[in-house]
């Protein structure tokens, strides 16, 4: 059996290995790492990825112990585990991009089969690997510069079947923040919403970040993920009762109107009110150019911890309430 270029193993059997995409002479310089769990009895095909940003890492590591932990005979139906897709950026340590075309792998699905590197990539990963699973749970974390408090995101679909679907998921995970709107402002095409436009039940989870594999942040994701998979029949055992996340009424991103150094004020998890003061920015000299305040009232859900910022660059993002 295989899922696209992936080989699954028999019933009852880990496999890992790599993969690529062979016809696409651009793409196929690179090999993808992968972990496939095949159960002894049927049920879900579920993928899991990570590292669509490349330093990202809590996601990544989080992926590979799942991978390694979660036993064949545990599982039902299949687990197919992508621990590693911005390939390229990974050992470049970059930030938000892929160095390929310099563009955010998390804004190009659904791709196209002509287009950049990142869109060939979108495209290939969409249409040969996730729309062949039921289920995906797509692991993140603040970037190399950033820092936040867990939270998971998803998309509605207006269809009610697979709406509960997702829904389930995401409360499963066990964040106490949950977005369920895009970021005002910002570019569509995330692997999570493009999947679930496509009839498969994705969601994102986000925990860690400032490129640091601090252990609470990558066992969160291990736990969440792990209730997710017991409450959707995925792996045997009965699913933790968590509380349910605060859903946010909008996903508000804050960005400066020039560049300079970033002085944040506020700290992630902070309530604040709108036009309150959250940072300010000053030019090379120590002088105040600009005062940041908050577009809504709501919690800080991320912000950047690296004080240079270009005019445009991103600062920070509040979860309406």
């Amino acid at each position: 059996m295989k899922i696209g270029p992936i080989e699954i193993p028999p019933a009852g059997e880990r496999r890992t290995g790599t993969f690529t995409f062979a016809s696409d002479q651009g793409l196929a310089k690179y090999e993808w790492p992968y972990i496939a769990i095949a159960g002894l009895r049927s049920g879900p095909t579920v993928l899991i990825t990570a590292g669509i940003h490349a330093a990202e890492y809590t996601g990544i590591e989080a992926a590979i112990r799942i991978g390694r932990a979660t036993s064949p005979d545990a599982v039902r139906g299949t687990i197919l585990i992508i621990p590693l897709l911005n390939r390229p950026g990974f050992y470049e340590r970059s930030i938000y991009v892929n160095p390929e075309d310099g563009d955010n792998l998390n804004r190009l699905f659904p791709g196209k089969p002509d287009g950049t590197w990142g869109e060939r990539f979108a495209h290939h990963l969409l249409t040969e690997i996730i729309t062949k699973c039921d289920n995906a749970i797509d692991l993140h974390a603040g970037d190399l510069i950033e820092d936040l408090v867990p939270f998971v995101i998803y998309r509605e679909t207006k269809d009610p079947s697979l709406d509960e679907r997702i829904e389930a998921m995401a409360n499963a995970y066990g964040a106490r923040w949950a977005v369920k709107s895009a970021p005002t402002g910002e570019r569509p095409g995330t692997l999570m919403a493009v999947a679930a436009q496509n009839g498969v039940a994705a969601m994102l989870a986000e925990s860690g970040g400032r490129g640091q594999l601090i252990e609470e942040d990558v066992a969160r994701h291990v736990t969440g993920v792990t209730n997710i998979l017991r409450t959707i029949g995925a792996i045997s055992g009965r699913p933790e009762r968590v509380d349910l996340p605060t859903v946010v009424k909008s996903f508000e991103w804050l960005r400066s109107p020039v560049e300079g150094m970033f002085h944040c004020h506020v700290r992630v998890d902070q309530i604040v009110k709108a036009r309150e003061l959250v940072g300010e920015m000053t030019d090379l000299v120590g002088d105040p150019i600009a005062a940041l305040t908050a577009p809504v009232s709501g919690v800080v859900l991320f912000t950047v911890t690296s004080p240079a910022i270009k005019k445009g660059g991103l600062l920070l993002a509040i979860g309406a309430l």
